[in-house]
């Protein structure tokens, strides 16, 4: 059972999350601790929102998606906003190797019901359940599950684990925007040091194209630092479990989520690879945009078939 635990905790954090990290940890340990309320949107915006993107888990030969979204909301955690973090998260649970697909918030894309519009205009336009449909159809790949956070959940989220170690390659000093003042080099970043890291696009050489990578790069840092936690002593787990129980809410089940963590079991950071999809910058009227490159469908290709990158 040790054993198990342990590798819930393990995946969960590597390939999970939003606005730079909401962790499928606590999708995992999330369901052996708290009130799971079944196939209903939660009663109240807790700080983590997860549901399922369909009302049945059907993973494609061994093969689980997760969207996770960030919300623009400096408060709470609503639907109704924006969504300027969007990745899709995968693992593979045959070869153990896993991948986080990054989309940056101003790539132009046809979203249902809506009409054509930035990526992130369609948690506005229908929530959550519109962003999955927009990425399933723009990618081919039939996601799982979905998990949402603001940035107070966010926050807590790094306040209650953290804080993380992590390598910084090139100094970031963004105090009209997101407030970052990090150093280059091996920093430990605390609750709002990581939402200025996961927040800046200012001064990096390629904006929000970086932001959205470096997102997916603090997710994998969880990773290694919820591993070494663990490594070190196994009460760490707790923590993280305690983390879970505060913040999250969870529309789904309990049997799901613990299937998926024991079949993660060997899931190691550097197996999790980090893609940005391609794109070129323009511009529709007097809005600044993304134009996807169609070199795009060879990454959604290989992610569907290996739910690797």
């Amino acid at each position: 059972m040790r054993r198990a635990l342990t590798g819930l905790a393990a995946i969960g954090a590597g390939i999970g999350a939003a606005m730079g990290a909401v962790l499928l940890v606590v999708l995992i340990l999330g369901a052996l601790f708290l009130p799971v309320a079944a196939d209903q949107r939660p009663s109240y915006a807790a700080p983590l929102t997860i549901g399922r993107v369909h009302a049945r888990f059907q993973p494609e030969d061994g093969k689980i998606f997760v969207l996770v979204i960030g919300n623009d909301a400096r408060s709470g955690n609503p639907d109704r906003a924006l969504a300027d973090a969007i990745h899709i998260a995968g693992i593979n649970t045959k070869t153990m190797k896993g991948g986080i697909l990054n989309f940056p918030r101003d790539c132009w894309v046809p979203i249902p019901g809506y009409g054509s519009g930035k990526i992130n205009e369609a948690l506005f336009a229908g929530g959550p359940e519109r962003v999955a449909e927009t990425l399933e159809n723009l990618t081919g790949i039939r996601l799982d599950y979905w998990a949402m956070v603001g940035f107070e959940g966010f926050e807590d989220l790094v306040k209650g684990v953290g804080p993380i170690k992590m390598k910084i390659p090139y100094p970031m000093y963004d105090p009209g925007g997101s407030g970052a003042h990090l150093d280059s080099g091996v920093q430990r970043m605390t609750y709002w040091k990581a939402l200025a890291y996961a927040r800046t696009r200012h001064g990096l050489p390629h904006g929000d194209i970086d932001r959205t990578t470096n997102q997916a790069k603090f997710l994998i840092a969880m990773l290694r630092e919820l591993r070494s936690d663990v490594g070190r002593s196994s009460g760490a787990l707790l923590k993280w479990m305690s983390v879970t129980r505060d913040v999250a809410r969870l529309n789904v089940s309990p049997r799901e989520l613990f299937r998926l963590g024991i079949l993660a079991t060997q899931v190691k950071p550097k197996d999790i690879g980090n893609v940005t999809v391609p794109v070129s910058l323009g511009s529709m009227g007097a809005a600044s945009v993304d134009f996807i490159s169609g070199s795009a469908e060879g990454i959604y290709d290989r992610f569907k078939e290996k739910a690797s990158l």
